[in-house]
């Protein structure tokens, strides 16, 4: 390398290392605000450059209708279901497809973000279009400070601020600004999980049932609540009955309703729309709707989805790649720098990952799934070698772009 070079990289390292302690350096409030600032700029960027191939690329089936102008793209794909539902509620009656089985419906996708989207589009008389995109754009910046608080209360602020890096800059950071309910979910479980540490069980009860009816997969948090109850109801009981009394019996039975009161939300959905529909398998049945083009039409069985979807794909190399990612998950949540970032964190995400390999099949819309994980971004141990933190922020920023393209261009992320 000549001296020339050595100094140019040099300067670029320098100016690197700058940029970091000047968004350290900040109040916590400004940094993570000017990081989702920036952010919110790039993946706009992002959907503008890809919106001119929008009528000769994306899918007939990706924007109903007529209007393909840019707000309706920002509510393309899944997005449509939540305008239908905030515009005309649910169908009392399951569609079926041309062979008698229950096709795709408003049924999969639950009420609380196209809900909230009907008030304001009533009161203020803007378009869904308009309001999907607002509602969560502002969920997703209270989703970030949430997320920040709960990270640096254990690994402290400078990972705090790379997970928020990871989160607002990352691959799938412009699902932050479209007309999907991700946001809010992410924003009502990250508010859960710190009422929970906080200990708060009014405040944890209303959060899980509101995250109970704007995405699934929030039964993980009554069973992360349900494990750290157990695990703090034994330590106690090791420890005497001094440190028995640090859990008295009134704590325990609000853990007890607040685990049973959101239990029950999380449970609700396929109960009514059973009931609204007149079918048991209502809501089953519709979600199975969507798996048929990936492996056919099967019955539905826990913990088989992914096995079955690599089985017929992948053949045997995809299953045992499937058992492979069974055991080297734990093992990172087991890794020191993994529960550096508390037992909440590590204990929710080993509970959300089971729901997602549990009921989901691994498609497109998988990496979505996995936004919930977020805090897990914030290990030290990803960002403590100056060669793997730039990689990561590589990858970070040269991926946008290709899933802005596969994941919301060509196909339903």
């Amino acid at each position: 390398m000549s001296r020339l070079d050595g100094v140019l990289t040099g300067s670029v390292a320098a100016g690197r290392r700058r940029v970091v302690d000047t968004v350290v350096s900040l109040p916590a409030w400004s940094a993570v605000l000017l990081l989702w600032t920036v952010g919110r700029l790039v993946s706009t960027m992002w959907l503008m450059v890809v919106y001119p191939l929008v009528s000769r690329v994306q899918p007939d089936n990706a924007i109903w209708g007529n209007d393909h102008g840019f707000t309706a793209f920002l509510t393309s794909w899944d997005g449509q279901y939540y305008e239908a539902i905030s515009l005309h509620g649910y169908p009392s009656v399951l569609p079926l497809d041309a062979t008698g089985h229950v096709a795709q419906n408003a049924w999969a996708f639950l009420p609380a973000f196209p809900f909230t989207i009907r008030l304001l589009t009533v009161s203020t008389g803007l378009p869904f279009t308009i309001g999907a995109p607002t509602v969560a754009i502002l969920a997703g910046l209270v989703a970030t400070f949430l997320l920040h608080r709960l990270v640096q209360e254990h690994a402290g602020a400078t990972a705090a601020l790379w997970a928020v890096f990871f989160f607002t800059c990352g691959p799938l950071s412009f699902l932050l600004q479209v007309g999907y309910a991700e946001t809010a979910f992410l924003a009502l479980t990250f508010g859960a999980l710190l009422a929970m540490e906080r200990r708060r069980y009014g405040l944890l009860t209303v959060l899980g049932v509101v995250a109970a009816f704007t995405r699934p997969g929030a039964l993980a948090i009554p069973l992360t609540l349900g494990v750290l109850a157990l695990l703090r109801y034994v330590a106690a009981r090791r420890s005497g009955s001094r440190s028995f009394d640090e859990f008295p019996v009134a704590e325990r039975v609000k853990v007890v309703v607040a685990g049973l009161v959101m239990a029950a939300a999380g449970s609700a959905w396929p109960v009514i729309a059973a009931w609204a529909t007149g079918r048991p398998d209502a809501y089953l049945a519709t979600e199975m709707s969507w798996w048929v083009n990936f492996i056919g039409r099967v019955h539905f069985v826990p913990l088989s989805p992914w096995f079955l979807t690599t089985a017929k794909w992948l053949g045997v190399g995809g299953v045992l790649l499937v058992v492979l990612l069974l055991v080297l998950y734990p093992l990172w949540l087991s890794r020191r720098s993994t529960r550096l970032l508390g037992p909440t964190t590590v204990v929710f995400a080993a509970g959300y990952a089971l729901y997602v390999f549990a009921v989901s099949l691994p498609m497109a819309s998988t990496p979505r799934l996995l936004m919930p994980l977020a805090p897990l971004m914030g290990s030290p141990e990803l960002v403590a070698k100056p060669a793997l933190r730039w990689t990561l922020v590589t990858g970070a920023l040269v991926l946008q772009p290709v899933f802005v393209a596969l994941l919301w261009l060509l196909g339903p992320p």
